[in-house]
Protein backbone atom coordinates (compact mmCIF):
# COMPACT_ATOMS: atom_id res chain seq x y z
CA UNK A 1 0.00 0.00 0.00
CA UNK A 2 3.29 2.51 0.70
CA UNK A 3 4.35 1.55 -2.80
CA UNK A 4 1.18 2.80 -4.60
CA UNK A 5 0.67 5.64 -2.27
CA UNK A 6 4.15 7.05 -3.12
CA UNK A 7 3.81 5.77 -7.03
CA UNK A 8 0.84 8.05 -6.77
CA UNK A 9 1.95 10.89 -5.14
CA UNK A 10 5.57 10.99 -7.84
CA UNK A 11 3.17 10.56 -10.46
CA UNK A 12 1.04 13.75 -9.41
CA UNK A 13 4.12 15.49 -8.30
CA UNK A 14 5.32 15.33 -11.90
CA UNK A 15 2.22 15.85 -14.09
CA UNK A 16 1.23 18.71 -12.17
CA UNK A 17 4.04 21.44 -12.78
CA UNK A 18 2.48 22.18 -16.66
CA UNK A 19 -0.95 20.71 -16.63
CA UNK A 20 -1.90 23.77 -18.46
CA UNK A 21 1.56 25.35 -18.33
CA UNK A 22 3.11 28.89 -18.38
CA UNK A 23 2.13 29.52 -21.94
CA UNK A 24 -1.34 30.41 -21.54
CA UNK A 25 -2.91 27.19 -23.20
CA UNK A 26 -0.63 28.16 -26.25
CA UNK A 27 2.38 26.00 -27.41
CA UNK A 28 3.16 22.33 -26.94
CA UNK A 29 0.74 20.81 -24.56
CA UNK A 30 1.71 16.83 -24.59
CA UNK A 31 3.66 17.37 -21.25
CA UNK A 32 1.79 14.60 -20.22
CA UNK A 33 3.37 11.90 -21.78
CA UNK A 34 6.57 11.42 -20.24
CA UNK A 35 5.37 11.37 -16.29
CA UNK A 36 2.54 9.29 -17.45
CA UNK A 37 4.99 6.19 -19.12
CA UNK A 38 7.03 7.04 -16.12
CA UNK A 39 4.28 6.09 -13.44
CA UNK A 40 2.72 3.10 -15.60
CA UNK A 41 6.19 1.51 -15.38
CA UNK A 42 6.34 2.41 -11.54
CA UNK A 43 2.63 0.81 -10.49
CA UNK A 44 3.58 -1.96 -12.81
CA UNK A 45 7.03 -2.40 -10.62
CA UNK A 46 5.34 -1.74 -7.52
CA UNK A 47 2.15 -4.08 -8.09
CA UNK A 48 3.60 -7.20 -9.71
CA UNK A 49 3.43 -10.55 -7.29
CA UNK A 50 6.84 -11.57 -6.24
CA UNK A 51 7.92 -14.85 -7.14
CA UNK A 52 10.44 -16.95 -4.79
CA UNK A 53 13.10 -19.10 -6.71
CA UNK A 54 11.95 -22.69 -6.43
CA UNK A 55 14.38 -24.50 -3.67
CA UNK A 56 15.60 -28.13 -4.64
CA UNK A 57 15.80 -30.59 -1.89
CA UNK A 58 17.95 -33.64 -2.96
CA UNK A 59 17.62 -36.99 -1.36
CA UNK A 60 19.90 -37.94 1.26
CA UNK A 61 22.41 -40.11 -0.64
CA UNK A 62 22.07 -43.88 0.65
CA UNK A 63 24.65 -46.34 0.90
CA UNK A 64 24.43 -49.89 1.41
CA UNK A 65 26.89 -51.66 3.61
CA UNK A 66 27.15 -55.76 4.01
CA UNK A 67 26.06 -56.79 7.68
CA UNK A 68 27.98 -58.28 10.04
CA UNK A 69 28.33 -62.18 9.86
CA UNK A 70 28.17 -63.93 13.38
CA UNK A 71 29.53 -67.10 13.63
CA UNK A 72 28.42 -69.17 16.11
CA UNK A 73 31.04 -71.20 17.58
CA UNK A 74 30.61 -74.99 18.86
CA UNK A 75 29.18 -74.72 22.65
CA UNK A 76 32.40 -76.31 24.87
CA UNK A 77 31.63 -77.77 28.25
CA UNK A 78 34.28 -76.06 30.91
CA UNK A 79 36.97 -78.32 32.63
CA UNK A 80 35.69 -79.32 35.86
CA UNK A 81 31.53 -78.95 34.85
CA UNK A 82 29.15 -81.16 33.78
CA UNK A 83 25.68 -80.10 32.00
CA UNK A 84 22.40 -81.14 33.32
CA UNK A 85 18.91 -80.88 32.51
CA UNK A 86 17.21 -80.08 35.73
CA UNK A 87 13.60 -78.90 36.50
CA UNK A 88 12.85 -75.23 37.17
CA UNK A 89 9.83 -74.29 39.20
CA UNK A 90 9.48 -70.41 38.33
CA UNK A 91 8.36 -71.45 34.86
CA UNK A 92 8.21 -75.23 35.29
CA UNK A 93 10.26 -76.33 32.17
CA UNK A 94 13.35 -77.61 31.69
CA UNK A 95 16.64 -75.94 31.52
CA UNK A 96 20.44 -77.28 30.97
CA UNK A 97 22.61 -75.90 33.82
CA UNK A 98 26.55 -76.20 34.49
CA UNK A 99 26.83 -78.23 37.64
CA UNK A 100 30.16 -79.08 39.48
CA UNK A 101 31.74 -82.63 39.23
Amino acid sequence: MKKIFATMLLTLATTGVSAHGYYGGLGYRNNWVAPFVVGAGMGYLATRPYYAPPVYYYPPQVVYTQPPVYVQQPYSVPAGYVQQQILDANCNCYRTVLVPQ
